[in-house]
């Protein structure tokens, strides 16, 4: 039992990595306006309201594979594919009706969100370890 909730929040922590990165290069490619004060809420709301679709569909293919690379390691560390997979997935689904609660998103956004994530993980159940 210990094996499987270590690799829960191994393969949770291995997902917000994985968005956090995916964040980063993003804003690497394209990036914001230099003079962008994060902490002003109007500020950032503005900026998400001129953001353009592209954008959200990336941001939305990282969650993805964040479900599915924290689901996989998860698998692999517990040795289960079971309940363990689906953690980090979890959690995502929460931070994205977190992050949707908080700022503007367009409304195709939730939707496409969720269903990504749990394809991610849904994958990563299949290709992880066989179920003890």
């Amino acid at each position: 039992m210990f094996q499987k909730i270590l690799g829960a929040i191994v393969g949770a922590v291995v997902a917000f990595a994985v968005v956090t990165a995916w964040q980063a290069g993003i804003h690497l490619v394209s990036p914001p306006p230099a003079d962008m004060n994060w902490r002003d809420a109007e500020a950032v709301a503005a900026f998400m309201a001129a953001m353009p679709a592209w954008k959200y569909a990336v941001v939305i293919v990282g969650y993805g594979v964040a479900a599915f690379v924290g689901g996989w390691i998860a698998a692999v560390v517990a040795k289960d594919r079971s309940w363990p997979t689906g953690v980090p997935a979890g959690l995502l689904i929460m931070a994205t009706f977190a992050n949707v609660y908080s700022l503007p998103h367009p409304v195709w956004f939730p939707a496409a969100a969720i269903l990504t994530i749990l394809a991610g993980g849904w994958f990563s159940s299949r290709i992880g370890r066989k179920p003890a």
